[in-house]
């Protein structure tokens, strides 16, 4: 699986990468990293990964956002 970056350079997809930033996002709305905020990003990492078809780094965002916004954590997306 591989993402296309902004800058049009493609690497090879890593999900720390968006379990990181949903960290940092939870992290920023609640101020501290909850097992919920983990467990959410886990699996929403997951799932990303589970698509196994080349994503556009927007798209990997759209479905961060996505996952999110059908939670009952949209106040983090």
């Amino acid at each position: 699986m591989v993402v296309k970056k902004r800058d049009g350079r493609r690497v090879k997809f890593n999900k720390e990468k968006v379990k990181v930033a949903v960290l940092k996002a939870f992290l920023d709305v609640d101020g501290e990293e909850t097992s919920y905020a983990k467990e959410k990003a886990r699996d929403i990492a997951n799932y990303v990964e589970s698509l196994g078809k080349d994503l556009s780094v927007e798209e990997v965002q759209d479905l961060v956002e996505e996952k999110l916004m059908s939670s009952n954590r949209k106040d983090v997306a």
